[in-house]
């Protein structure tokens, strides 16, 4: 796997880090996006619209701890995001805006516990 990690330091919505990123993945056959870092709303939606350009025809563009909406906002008094502020009302803006993704209920069907309900976005067209 380290041949395939590489390491890249700042935020994730910087535009030097996203270009770096868009350097990387530019020619592949097949690229998976996994999002999970800042988890407030409009962070996650400048990742989402940063980053799903990469993802290709029948792969994913995951987004991690869209759980933090159906949990109690006293699990986060000391964080910027709660319910209506996180990841997973960052999908629902986003997936308004295309039809290249959806929810992959099937693929949620058959996990028996996720910390990413709601964020397992299939790629439908390139």
């Amino acid at each position: 796997m380290s041949k395939r990690v590489r390491m890249l330091e700042g935020s994730s919505i910087a535009s030097d880090i996203v270009k770096q990123v868009l350097d990387i993945a530019s020619g592949r056959k097949r690229v998976l996006v996994s999002l999970d870092s800042n988890h407030t709303h409009e962070h996650v939606l400048a990742e989402l619209k940063a980053y799903s350009p990469l993802v290709t025809k029948g792969s994913y563009l995951v987004v991690f701890d869209t759980v933090v909406d159906d949990m109690p906002k006293t699990f986060f008094p000391d964080r910027p995001w709660g319910p209506g502020n996180n990841p997973k009302t960052a999908v629902r803006e986003f997936l308004r805006a295309t039809d290249r993704f959806e929810v992959d209920r099937e693929l949620e069907g058959k996990l028996l516990l996720t910390v990413a309900p709601d964020g397992y976005l299939k790629c439908l067209k390139d």
